[in-house]
């Protein structure tokens, strides 16, 4: 079944190309030896037109960009249950006029970028986070606070980034009760969780972030390289990622599983195309129009 998903655009081309060649052949031999089918004619002609566009689709498919859809809220309030995006293979196009060739450059990942991967433990699955911790850095995270420190190979400083409280009423009063079930998990608080919208900024790039105050305990197992390294901290190698959520507390990301390789990252997300609340009963409200063409930051 899996197969047949990741495989369905090819598997639709090669019937059409088949089908393509069979009335190219057929189309030949009517030409030559009988009158012209006009069935025959109207048929071939519209198989011509089909299977050209049916390979351009799969070029950009496959090389270039790749629709996808959000399922769950990890990334939100970025991104959406219920968002279709782009996902952009490519960095640049190149053109070398002294070798007079063009070079389509991969994807090179930097830090801030939201990525489409697929999961360390299971390549079916993937993954949508936002890049933190770039080859070198040293990523720590207070789980109290919520705060991301990194330091980079240029500098012996912590990268820190900076948030600022947004007030937004559904939001700020979404209040969770002492010892009560929270995202399928039992836990215990110190005080009600209240659910709070930041902005976080890194350089000149600001997004918007969730967290959860009051939380005592974690809703997953912690990630650690080694026993002899610091808690909370992570160390990233060569050719390996540090990634994370928007929704803090509610994402499953590297301060869990791990970091990820380079060779798994899929793409950049671009542009939101499509936006569906899948939860919204009225059908007038349920497509997010202020979400369609949206660049994603």
């Amino acid at each position: 079944m899996e197969f047949l998903k990741q495989y369905a655009l090819i598997i639709v081309t090669g019937i059409i190309g088949i089908f393509w060649v069979f009335y190219y052949i057929s189309s030949s031999y009517f030409n030559f030896f009988k009158k012209k089918n006009m069935y025959n004619k109207i048929l071939s002609n519209n198989i011509n037109y089909i299977f050209p566009i049916m390979v351009l689709i799969c070029i950009i498919r496959f090389l270039a960009y790749e629709p996808f859809k959000i399922f769950y809220n990890s990334m939100n309030p970025t991104l959406l249950s219920g968002d279709y995006i782009i996902i952009q293979k490519f960095s640049y196009i190149t053109n070398n006029v002294y070798k007079k060739n063009i070079m389509i450059q991969s994807y090179q990942p930097k830090r801030n970028d939201i990525i489409i991967f697929q999961s360390p433990n299971d390549c079916t699955s993937k993954y949508i986070k936002r890049i933190i911790g770039m080859p070198g850095d040293t990523v720590t995270y207070n789980p109290f606070k919520k705060i991301i420190y990194v330091i980079t190979k240029k500098n012996t400083k912590y990268i820190f980034f900076p948030r600022k409280k947004i007030d937004i009423n559904i939001i700020s009063n979404n209040l969770i009760p002492n010892n009560k079930n929270f995202n399928n998990r039992y836990i215990n608080t110190y005080r009600s969780l209240k659910i709070e919208q930041y902005q976080e900024k890194f350089k000149k790039n600001i997004h918007n972030i969730l967290i959860i105050h009051g939380m005592k305990n974690f809703l997953h197992p912690l990630y650690k390289q080694s026993n002899k390294q610091k808690k909370w901290t992570w160390i990233i190698p060569d050719n390996k990622y540090f990634v994370i959520g928007d929704n803090r507390d509610k994402s499953s990301d590297s301060r869990f599983w791990g970091l990820i390789s380079k060779k798994h990252i899929l793409g950049k997300a671009k542009y939101i195309w499509f936006s569906i609340d899948i939860s919204n009963k009225n059908w007038l409200k349920k497509i997010r129009f202020h979400r369609i063409f949206q660049k994603i930051l």
